[in-house]
């Protein structure tokens, strides 16, 4: 996947989340910072304790939300961590997102559009009785 893109769409999104499984088995999930970016991955610092020492798959979202969701950005990334106390190389290996638009009006158009086409999609496979 490509690590410089990745790195530059983090950039656009003010909250970083990193998270992962617990040593007890639980989800854990807490704020992190991108501090750089090289062709092995993303280097990623935080507050100690947030960052667990070792090896593990892992997920990190960078998201932008804005008054009443008018206007919102997600990125998901799925990929393996390696870290120390408090500073981490993240190799992302899958990505998803999306960006909505700032603008109420478009933005309903566009989900009733998203919506509509699900409905055609799940009538073709029989999900749904015909209209």
């Amino acid at each position: 996947m490509d690590v410089a893109r990745a790195a530059r769409r983090l950039a656009k999104t003010p909250y970083v989340l990193l998270g992962h499984v617990a040593p007890d088995g639980y989800p854990t999930v807490g704020p992190v910072d991108l501090a750089g970016s090289d062709e092995t991955g993303l280097e990623l610092t935080a507050a100690p304790g947030v960052i667990p020492p070792g090896a593990r798959r892992a997920g990190l979202l960078g998201h932008a939300y804005k008054p009443k969701l008018i206007g919102l950005t997600a990125r998901q990334y799925t990929g393996w961590l390696e870290a120390g106390e408090d500073r981490a190389l993240y190799a992302p290996h899958t990505e998803t997102g999306f960006v909505a638009p700032p603008n109420k009006t478009l933005l309903l158009f566009f989900n009733g559009l998203q919506a509509k086409q699900g409905v055609r999609k799940a009538r073709r496979e029989g999900a749904l009785p015909a209209a």
